[in-house]
């Protein structure tokens, strides 16, 4: 048999796994359905936005050990964000006022026993009208952030958020995430990892002695073992023989979130002095526009604006156009800023949309948790007779929809492969 070990993905997940079982002296083989490496980490070209734009992963959150020290010893340059403004009432605020009853949201939640989606709880203890500014501001949080639907997202998730030791992470790096791609690209060619690129895979079987993928080209790949770590989504498109109903029940079982991520070159800083205030600092603004969130690369004086629609908004906007996107999001910007959306016009430069919704090799953006999602995870990390095992972002006992949680998916994964 050619090679010991097939992975199926060649994400942070299955990158890292690939390192890590090369290096142990596994001869690893990738297969991967796009072009190119990375996944949701998707580098855009430097000629088109003027620096490594992110089409994809972009913030580097909590912790992240493994992300930190990947890219620090790859040369990387941490910077924190600036000022966050929101416009939620018509006015630029540089921070919003407190929410009300945030000690009512604090005691319901600690004192829940039994997991639901915050939509319900909401409904049964905190539904009276008075908690309606309360009830808008986290359903904000849990669609904007944790790309979810609030009628399924964990309320213990929400709860481990707020008043757990983790919390909201503002770095990133000013090179992107392409030099965590390229550190890891040197290290598993070092270790003699082969990778095929535009295979996608239809078919798992597993056989007497061997693991066989069927690609939707009819190539066929054979090894002892074998790493799924494609997004959930995709699981119900692959087919496993013999089925795996208990596989696709689990992966159904959490929640997989929507994005449209939309950014945006201009000629200048043109919103710098918009509305007669000093947003040179500004990283972030919220709002209740199509297109609700905004960030800049400061402190970094590129001329773009990237825009981000998440959860149910995302989902009933992914069957728009590009063009009809593009033009919803400087309707949004022309709001915010009060400036004629004619003048944001002749003022751009480039404009990309990465509808992650549509994406054939993804249909969504991030994995976030429901009520089911802790005897789903338990579920997909069992291996099938100790030879086809999962990985990736959603499979991560932390938090999850982050770089950091697919790295240490992969690198949990290498481990189990050869029995530590």
């Amino acid at each position: 048999m050619a090679h010991d070990i097939l992975i199926v993905g060649a994400g942070a997940a299955g990158l890292f796994a690939a390192r890590e079982l090369a290096q142990a002296g596994r001869k690893v083989f990738i297969v991967e359905a796009r072009n190119r490496i990375g996944g949701r980490i998707y580098p855009l070209p430097e000629s088109e936005f003027g620096y490594p734009a992110q089409g994809g992963a972009e913030f580097i959150h909590g912790e992240a050990a493994i992300s930190r020290e990947i890219l620090k010893t790859a040369g990387a340059t941490f910077e924190h964000s600036g000022e966050w403004w929101s416009t939620f009432d018509g006015e630029p605020r540089s921070d919003e006022s407190p929410t009300p009853h945030n000690e009512s949201l604090e005691e319901k939640l600690k004192a829940l026993k039994e997991d639901m989606p915050i939509a319900a709880f909401f409904d049964h203890y905190l539904g009276e009208p008075k908690y309606a500014r309360l009830r808008d501001y986290i359903f904000r949080r849990v669609e904007g952030y944790d790309a979810a639907d609030p009628a399924r997202f964990s309320a213990f998730a929400l709860r481990e958020q707020i008043f757990g030791e983790g919390g909201w992470g503002d770095l990133m790096a000013k090179e992107g995430y392409t030099l965590l791609l390229q550190a890891l690209e040197r290290d598993w060619a070092k270790s003699g990892v082969e990778i095929i690129l535009n295979r996608e895979v239809r078919r798992i079987e597993l056989g007497a002695r061997c693991v066989k993928l069927t690609c939707a080209d009819r190539s066929i790949f054979e090894a002892s073992q074998a790493l799924l770590t494609v997004p959930l989504p995709i699981l119900a498109k692959i087919e496993f023989k013999p089925a795996l109903p208990e596989k696709r029940e689990a992966a159904n079982g959490i929640g997989f979130g929507t994005v449209i991520k939309i950014l945006l070159r201009f000629k200048d800083r043109w919103w710098v002095k918009a509305r007669g205030r000093d947003f040179s600092r500004m990283s972030f603004v919220f709002s209740k526009e199509t297109v609700p969130t905004w960030w800049t690369q400061y402190p970094e004086p590129h001329a773009t604006l990237t825009g981000w629609v998440a959860g149910p908004k995302a989902q009933r906007l992914s069957n728009l156009s590009e063009a009809e996107l593009l033009e919803r999001a400087l309707a949004s910007l022309a709001n915010i800023f009060q400036v004629e959306v004619e003048r944001l016009r002749g003022e751009l430069l480039v404009g990309r949309v990465v509808n992650w919704t549509e994406e054939p090799f993804t249909f969504g953006a991030y994995s976030y948790p429901t009520p089911q999602t802790k005897a789903a995870v338990e579920e997909l990390l069992k291996p099938v007779d100790g030879r086809l095992f999962f990985a990736g972002e959603a499979l991560y006992h932390g938090e999850t929809g982050t770089v950091e949680a697919a790295l240490s998916s992969g690198r949990d994964a290498a481990k189990r492969m050869l029995g530590r």
